[in-house]
């Protein structure tokens, strides 16, 4: 029976630095991996053909049209609104429940009942949210005229208080 390595042994200290050489390798490419991910998913102005839905391209990544916002801002949203929580009318809404009720009051400000909030890829830890008017598949029935469309985003920009163009965000699916 061979006796026992002890963590003080030069063994187990060659042991220690190769796994902590190895764990920092992965977390190099990893975050190489990681970067060529943010790089290639940019929100875009407009949105390349090769993302529209088809016949000969009947699946397509999801990519949503519409403004980003974190929950924070959804929250500070709410807030700024007063809007109250459905189940409980006296309370206004917390940041975990602060999305229905947002989405709610910005259907009511743009005119526009399909409008929705959805989560999207972030290149931080951060949850990121799209006020969104329609996706890449379902554009086709739900984009305005161009006038219209127009008169939608000026409503939006004024009620989020914003500035920025509507831009094309990859969807987390």
């Amino acid at each position: 029976m061979e006796p026992a390595i002890s963590d003080s042994t030069p063994q187990s200290s060659l042991r220690r630095d190769w796994m902590e050489e190895e764990a920092h390798r992965r977390r190099i490419a990893e975050n190489k991996y990681w970067q060529s991910v943010i790089e290639q998913r940019k929100p875009l102005a407009s949105l390349p053909f090769k993302y529209r839905v088809t016949r000969d391209r009947p699946d397509p990544p999801v990519l949503v049209f519409g403004f980003p916002r974190t929950r924070q801002q959804l929250f500070e949203f709410a807030r700024r609104n007063d809007l109250r929580n459905a189940d409980y009318p006296d309370e206004l809404v917390e940041p975990d429940i602060c999305l229905s009720p947002s989405v709610m009051r910005l259907r009511e400000v743009a005119d526009e009942p399909y409008l929705s909030i959805t989560s999207v890829f972030s290149p931080t830890k951060s949850e990121l949210h799209i006020v969104a008017l329609y996706s890449n598949y379902t554009m086709g029935a739900l984009k305005c005229v161009p006038e219209d469309e127009e008169d939608i985003v000026m409503r939006l920009q004024a009620e989020l208080g914003v500035d920025e163009r509507p831009m094309w965000h990859w969807d987390v699916v």
